[in-house]
């Protein structure tokens, strides 16, 4: 396992208004009868909540530790013993990813592992075993300077680079007929990845791009980090742009993992992600509280 532990800050929204949060979904999940099962979702990925604390005395109140596991069954490495021949290999792998979410403020914050369980797989997890439940919106959480700046600022442009739209995972159905566009443009071109800017031509001075759009978007991106390289927000009153993923509230740290110790692995990468969410529960009460 990489010793670099990097994890990121979502903001998490109900898509469907009724529908349980989050922190209750999380319960849900713990306490099916078919926790132990692997869920298979969109991709053939195969996840499953796989460790859960929610015991105040040990967490906080509100809080909730925890940890998600993918099994991957293909393209699996084979073994490679000291002094001994490759052999094959037919026994799955887990790629752990931990979390800590808080209920006052609807933060999470997940592990980034690219092969593990990222928010568009949770996301999915939740919609698939806990259906008709129509899943949540991940919002990056930036820093407090740039979500100020977006918050007040006049947009007038946004930028997103898509890399092989072909493979994306959609998290909304209705978001289908853009990831078919931006493949067909693609395949046509012949390039590696594709630019799309939507802005006000330069003479229309009243211009302004539609903050709720703007949200939207973000947060596709977001559920499709894997394909979108890139995304930026300019607004008027500023000659830079906003880059939204750089700007995006993470923690990165090099821990002293062990191997073959997957249980004390989790706890080293339980108390980091607990240490840092505490670290920045100051900033984020300013941005996401009462």
């Amino acid at each position: 396992m990489d010793a670099r532990i990097k994890a990121r800050f979502y903001q998490v929204d109900n898509v469907g208004a009724q529908d349980a949060t989050l922190f209750e979904c999380l319960h849900d999940l713990w306490n099916h009868p078919r926790r132990s099962e692997y869920e298979t979702i969109y991709g053939d990925a195969r996840v499953r909540l796989e460790s859960f604390e929610n015991n105040p005395a040990v967490v906080g109140e509100g809080f909730i530790d925890g940890e998600f596991v993918r099994q991957q069954t293909d393209n699996i490495p084979p073994f490679a013993e000291q002094g001994q021949p490759l052999e094959g290999n037919v026994r799955p792998l887990g790629h752990r990813c931990a979390f800590r979410y808080f209920a006052e403020l609807n933060v999470l914050l997940l592990e980034s592992r690219r092969e593990a369980v990222t928010p568009v797989r949770m996301d999915a997890l939740v919609k698939v075993r806990l259906r008709p439940h129509r899943g949540f919106f991940l919002s990056p959480v930036l820093s407090q300077v740039a979500l100020e700046r977006l918050r007040n600022g006049t947009p007038r442009r946004v930028t997103f680079r898509v890399a092989r739209p072909a493979d994306m995972n959609l998290v909304e159905d209705e978001g289908l007929e853009l990831e078919e566009n931006l493949a067909r443009l693609q395949n046509h071109f012949g390039g590696p990845n594709i630019e799309v800017t939507a802005s006000w031509p330069r003479g229309n001075r009243d211009g302004i791009l539609n903050q709720n759009a703007i949200a939207r978007t973000i947060r596709w991106a977001t559920g499709n980090r894997d394909h979108v390289e890139k995304f930026q927000v300019k607004i008027n009153e500023e000659p830079e742009a906003i880059d939204i993923f750089s700007e995006q509230m993470k923690v990165v740290e090099v821990l002293d993992l062990d191997s073959e110790n997957v249980e004390r692995n989790y706890a080293t990468r339980r108390d980091f992600l607990a240490r840092s969410f505490n670290d920045h529960l100051p900033i984020l009460r300013r941005l996401y509280g009462e």
